[in-house]
């Protein structure tokens, strides 16, 4: 059966992009013609960079304490077993990891947060089909950012917990999204706000009253948050957080793949590679160019209104 025999499934794509010192050298052309079809038939895509996440890897690495030989290293909790899921899935160094664990385990768990809800209970769980409903306004803009906070277990990372309102905050910074973004300057379409652990709704709506003021939100749904809360936090921390945010942002991360592949494709350069297999021509790549222009098009539209006074269309008169 395919996914048209069910008709309420939503279709979530985590989409990892390549950083501008990727060593293939077709990525660009790749993503293009990726992004295409995400656009086409994607309910919601979560891009992650490559460069964000080597980024938050070298940040979780400083935040370790040094040694006596001044290398850094990865403490394991008493509470935890040594070959658990848990040290062997997230921070721990261990002899046989390899190169990408730790910023696979932050995919992850951006993954494990995103479907907590659907797996535990909670006094406000958030179905998945919530998320496509109330953070995507128009079918193609359905790229969502994302950030999640601790960025590490504290189980496996001997660092102090980060206080709940210090949570929040550090969510909708820059360096702890998923991409080379910066949210808070560019303008929001909606946001939604997973969280987990001992939390309290009244915590949330404070935070979000808190936050709110720094945020630029579109005019036409300035209340546009969505908030969930799962009741089981993840193993080794109080509590998390999981941001996904509709943001006008993600246009600089479109532009810029879109000039990569623009630099490849008018000089044809290894076009050959593709256009010799069947069924592939250069109309693939023009058309996968013209759909990624649309999407930074509406993104960046969307983005000129920032700041804007609102536009009141006129009430219909009744004729007396």
């Amino acid at each position: 059966m395919t996914v048209g025999h069910f008709f309420s499934l939503s279709r979530f794509v985590t989409a990892v992009y390549p950083s501008a010192e990727d060593d293939v050298i077709t990525s660009p052309y790749n993503s293009v013609l990726a992004m295409r079809e995400l656009t086409n038939h994607a309910d919601c895509v979560l891009p992650i960079e490559n460069q964000a996440l080597v980024d938050i890897v070298n940040k979780i690495t400083q935040a370790l304490p040094p040694t006596k030989s001044g290398k850094r290293v990865y403490g394991i909790s008493p509470a935890v077993k040594p070959d658990s899921a848990l040290t062997t899935g997230t921070a721990v160094g261990s002899p046989e990891e390899k190169p990408f664990d730790k910023m696979n385990n932050l995919v992850a768990n951006l993954l494990l947060n995103l479907t907590s809800s659907a797996r535990f209970e909670g006094s406000l769980n958030i179905d998945l089909n919530e998320i496509t409903m109330n953070l995507v306004p128009f079918p193609k803009m359905h790229y969502l950012v994302a950030s999640q906070t601790p960025l590490y277990c504290m189980a496996d990372v001997k660092v102090p917990p980060r206080r709940l309102d210090q949570m929040f905050s550090d969510a909708f910074a820059k360096d702890h999204q998923m991409l080379k973004v910066d949210p808070k300057h560019s303008l929001y379409l909606a946001c939604a706000l997973m969280v987990r652990g001992n939390v309290e709704l009244s915590d949330i709506r404070r935070n979000i009253d808190r936050l709110k003021p720094n945020l630029n939100f579109v005019h036409w749904n300035e209340e546009g948050w969505k908030t969930g809360l799962c009741s089981v936090a993840p193993v080794g921390q109080p509590y998390s957080l999981l941001t996904l945010a509709n943001n006008t942002c993600i246009h600089n991360t479109f532009t810029d793949i879109r000039d990569r592949f623009t630099k490849l494709f008018k000089r044809k350069a290894h076009l050959h590679h593709y256009t010799q297999v069947d069924g592939m021509d250069m109309s693939d790549f023009t058309d996968s160019l013209e759909s990624l222009n649309s999407v930074i098009a509406d993104y960046y539209n969307l983005e000129k209104t920032m700041g804007q006074p609102m536009v009141m269309e006129p009430r219909l008169q009744i004729a007396s």
